[in-house]
């Protein structure tokens, strides 16, 4: 059962709705305490559909190919245009890159892709390299090292070996929204798209040196935080609110930034945040889930209202995303159906085509078929341990691919045509 909503009145005690495969199941008293002293948690709107991507990456020994604690050697020389657009994660062998809130995806994707190329320049001045995957193949968690901030010392304290074992890596996509309503119908219906988001995103195939069966590794690594995965479906923005203050209220975070779902409202800057993806290698990957990620938003926020999302059946199809990747099936509650992933990509940018059209991102949208035809990060990584075996090998791709960030000429043609779906 998840919250759905919390009502409360100036005399009423305070109740919570909960809803289980969408039905209301009545009424939980919670607490005698006055509403008023719940703390609103004000959102601030964003009249634009701005758009921002973070990916976090991992920083190479290139003499090991393992990951490298050399984050401090990184910040400390960021040069003035980088500063605010880089910054520490959990690890110390890990680094985030930000774009500036963007009017399309287009700029947003040349922002990452100029950020990545500077950031690997700095990086290489400094005797490391940068990949982007969600695992890296053979580096194991207990060798890394906790970057000294107090909101990760906090984190390890109290987590524990749950904290120490989160060494991997994702992008998220912020879409700005023009209020708390929208913010919460982009919220259940991202939610509903995100497993196939995280099929089309799979890149963590590997981890400590072996093939773990799956295409997307780190969210099941991710999933063992508390207040984590598929977030709870809300039937509207006080029933957020009253989630986090109830959070708060039992001392179980701070604030709601401690809620790491794989979709979540961001009142403080006025977005969605979509957190299911693995970081991608490819930088033109990013853009194109990125754009499928804006689409959908926009598309929520112009139809009516359909309420809150199916929990069970959004959680059974993400294990399936985890697993299979593009090799599995999604199932559509509304034509009783599953659909092959490849398949639900494809129908669902033909379906998003109009709104891309009217973002200015039609040409990255697109690039989901260039993920269909080519395959996953996680298939791109197979491919490479193939040849020798050698998971440095995987590295060696992974850092090659990550500081490629020139289009090639078949991307170009495909943009300069318009659109239509690439050759393998």
């Amino acid at each position: 059962m998840i919250l759905a909503s919390l009502r409360s009145s100036p005399t009423a005690t305070r109740r919570l709705c909960v809803y289980h495969g969408g039905c209301c199941f009545g009424t939980q008293e919670l607490d005698k305490r006055n509403p008023e002293e719940i703390v609103p948690v004000r959102f601030n709107a964003s009249e634009k559909r701005l758009v921002g991507i973070e990916e976090e990456l991992q920083i190479i020994d290139p003499a090991t190919g393992g990951l490298a604690p050399k984050v401090e050697k990184i910040m400390s020389s960021l040069q003035p245009e980088l500063e605010g657009a880089v910054a520490r994660e959990l690890f110390q062998s890990m680094v985030e890159i930000r774009t500036p809130p963007c009017a399309s995806v287009g700029e947003a994707a040349a922002s990452l892709r100029e950020r990545r190329r500077r950031l690997g320049t700095l990086s290489a001045a400094r005797g490391v390299a940068l990949a982007s995957a969600g695992t890296h193949p053979f580096s194991h968690y207990e060798d890394q090292e906790i970057t000294d901030r107090e909101r990760y010392r906090k984190m390890v304290r109290v987590l524990r070996w749950v904290a120490e074992r989160e060494v991997c890596f994702g992008q998220h996509v912020h879409v700005g929204v023009r209020d708390e309503e929208e913010a919460i119908e982009a919220h259940n219906r991202l939610s509903e798209s995100s497993p196939l988001l995280l099929a089309l995103s799979a890149n963590s195939p590997y981890r400590h040196g072996r093939d773990t069966g799956y295409e997307s590794t780190r969210v099941k690594i991710f999933e063992t935080l508390p207040r984590s995965g598929i977030p709870p479906t809300f039937a509207d923005y006080e029933a957020f609110e009253g989630y986090v203050d109830l959070m708060v209220e039992m001392e179980a975070m701070d604030d709601y930034t401690y809620c790491w779902w794989d979709v979540r409202p961001h009142p403080n800057i006025g977005t969605i945040e979509l957190r299911i993806l693995d970081s991608q290698t490819d930088y033109r990957y990013a853009g194109a889930l990125a754009a499928l990620t804006h689409c959908l938003v926009v598309e929520a926020c112009s139809e009516s209202p359909k309420g809150p999302f199916d929990r069970e059946i959004v959680t059974e199809n993400k294990w399936r995303g985890s697993r299979l990747g593009l090799d599995a099936t999604i199932y559509d509650r509304r034509t009783r159906d599953s659909l092959p992933a490849r398949a639900a990509a494809v129908a669902l940018v033909e379906r998003l085509r109009p709104v891309s059209q009217t973002l200015g991102c039609e040409d990255e949208l697109l690039g989901i078929l260039e993920i269909v035809e080519r395959g996953t990060g996680s298939q791109h990584q197979r491919r490479a341990y193939q040849r020798k075996g050698d998971f440095r090998d995987v590295v060696s791709y992974l850092v090659e691919g990550t500081h490629s960030v020139e289009p090639t000429a078949a991307h170009d043609a495909r943009g300069r045509s318009g659109g239509g779906r690439p050759s393998a």
